[in-house]
């Protein structure tokens, strides 16, 4: 029985141990949430409170960064807009002075064409004034050959004129 008797001392239950590992075990948890758990909860709570914080500048941020490059988007249509414009102007004026430097190039040509027919013209007047000078001179001179004696040159040389005026219409 003896051995019984020290076993049963060994799983036997004593209430007042029990008690004291309770409340040594309350103590223990009001100690450790007084000094730890309320410290580490508040050290959680500012974690997530910077958290919160940095979500919220990053999310303002990317609101900043969206505007801004609607505002960019908004700028390039403008600026592609106004190059089409200047190319469009450009070509228009390039267009004008074309048409104007062909204009100018077909009045000078039409001014140079009349300058030469009226050149053609004061020259066909020369060479005739010039070949009914010669005739004259030449027939008058065959003429006082033949008579053998001197010929009113006036009268003779409207005769001729008269003739090659005939001739020539």
């Amino acid at each position: 029985m003896v051995i019984m008797s020290a076993t049963l001392d060994f799983l036997s239950v004593n209430v007042w141990h029990i008690l004291m590992a309770i409340g040594n075990l309350l103590i223990l948890v009001l100690i450790l949430k007084k000094f730890l758990f309320k410290p580490v909860q508040n050290i959680l709570k500012q974690r997530e409170e910077e958290i919160s914080q940095t979500y919220g500048k990053a999310d303002k941020a990317l609101e900043e960064a969206e505007s801004e490059k609607e505002l960019y988007r908004q700028k390039l249509d403008g600026a592609k807009a106004e190059a089409d414009s200047l190319i469009e102007s450009a070509s228009k004026r390039a267009k004008e002075e074309s048409s104007e430097i062909i204009s100018a190039a077909r009045e000078e040509a039409a001014a140079r064409r009349r300058r030469a027919d009226e050149d053609i013209e004061l020259a066909k007047k020369k060479a005739a004034e010039e070949l009914k000078g010669s005739v004259s001179e030449m027939v008058i001179g065959l003429a006082s050959e033949v008579v053998g004696r001197e010929i009113d040159e006036k009268a003779h040389a409207a005769l001729i004129d008269e003739a090659i005026e005939s001739l020539g219409e």
